[in-house]
């Protein structure tokens, strides 16, 4: 048996459904004769998208599958992927799955260890990502003035990464595509101005979906797949700087902290130029990367002018200047051994 299937068979449908009180439950046979239970939608209490809450239930879990759908929101996923939904967890190795599992349960641990190999995108036994309709992003298909006249974000950048702007909660959208599916969206806070109102709760400054699948996937990474070479940064927001400076190479790991799963990606390009913030865990985040891998590809890292990242610049010409002066990882694994050395 495989890990998946191996953990899938251990997986409650019912008592995850139970374990969320979900309501206006029943049965009913699926068209290859499996048992589907529709439900009120549960997605509704993390992310609202229901006028009366879904009373005349529009969602549906297939116990055998365990696969969970709801049909209002146009979002699909493996079972493990809503509980991830539904604890707003940053990764499925943050779940706590013990009361949900019937058979042989493992130590806290080891079914850890098991989930996060599940999350190896290379792996036959890795879980799907989530996905949504497209068709959602729809009203948000607008540009704001923030992007436009204080970050310099043209057109370009939003027709190539479909950036938006949703007035409901004044704030700027980033959708997030992997694997030619939309797997979630970012939103950014907008700062107060004269010509347009702020968002009122400025903190956090970006919001992500629930379950968003940062810790699996790269930002823009299918638009750079098949490029030689990749420039990696912390933040969407200066993907969609380069994007409008002509420079089209790049992707974001949505902050400094690296995944391994993320390294495995970049190891796939043949070179890779870090770019991180001149702050204390952006320059941890670019060790971890120049280590996790010149072994792998060639490496090198830029570095950073104080205060600013490439989302700051303006000048297409001091951007590709920068990346041609990036630090070979040589030099700086060398920095890091004398670093080491005076600090015994």
């Amino acid at each position: 048996m495989s890990l998946q299937s191996d953990l899938h068979s251990r997986l409650d449908a019912r008592a995850v459904l139970e374990h969320y009180g979900a309501q206006n439950c029943r049965d009913q046979a699926g068209p290859d004769g499996t048992t589907e239970i529709i439900h009120s939608c549960l997605i509704e209490r993390v992310e609202p998208h229901h006028n009366n809450g879904d009373q005349n239930p529009s969602a549906c879990l297939n116990v055998e599958k365990k696969l969970y759908v709801c049909y209002a929101l146009g979002w699909g996923g493996d079972l493990l992927r809503l509980i991830q939904k539904m604890e707003n967890a940053d990764g499925l190795g943050d779940l706590e799955l013990g009361g949900m599992l019937t058979g042989s349960v493992k130590k806290a641990d080891d079914l850890r260890a098991e989930i996060l190999k599940l999350m190896d995108r290379s792996s036959p036994d890795a879980v799907e990502l989530p996905s949504y309709s497209e068709a959602i992003l729809a009203p948000w298909m607008v540009s704001h003035p923030y992007m436009r006249d204080e970050r310099g974000i043209g057109q370009s950048a939003h027709e190539a990464l479909k950036l938006g702007y949703d007035p409901k909660i004044n704030r700027i959208v980033f959708p997030h595509f992997f694997d030619g599916k939309l797997v979630g969206w970012q939103t950014r806070a907008i700062p107060s101005r004269p010509g347009w109102p702020g968002t009122t709760a400025q903190i956090p400054k970006y919001k992500n979906t629930p379950g968003f699948p940062k810790s699996e996937t790269l930002y823009a990474y299918d638009l750079v797949a098949r490029n030689r070479r990749v420039v990696v940064v912390e933040s969407p927001m200066s993907v969609a700087k380069a994007y409008s400076l002509g420079i089209g190479n790049v992707v974001a790991t949505f902050g400094a902290k690296v995944t391994d799963t993320q390294i495995q990606l970049l190891r796939d390009f043949p070179e890779v130029i870090v770019w991180f913030d001149d702050d204390p865990a952006g320059r941890a985040g670019e060790r971890n990367l120049v280590q996790s891998l010149y072994r792998h590809t060639q490496t090198s890292a830029v570095a950073p002018e104080e205060g600013r990242d490439l989302g700051d610049y303006d000048d297409p010409t001091a951007v590709r200047s920068t990346l041609m002066n990036s630090i070979p990882a040589t030099i700086i694994l060398a920095d890091y051994a004398r670093a080491e050395r005076y600090r015994s």
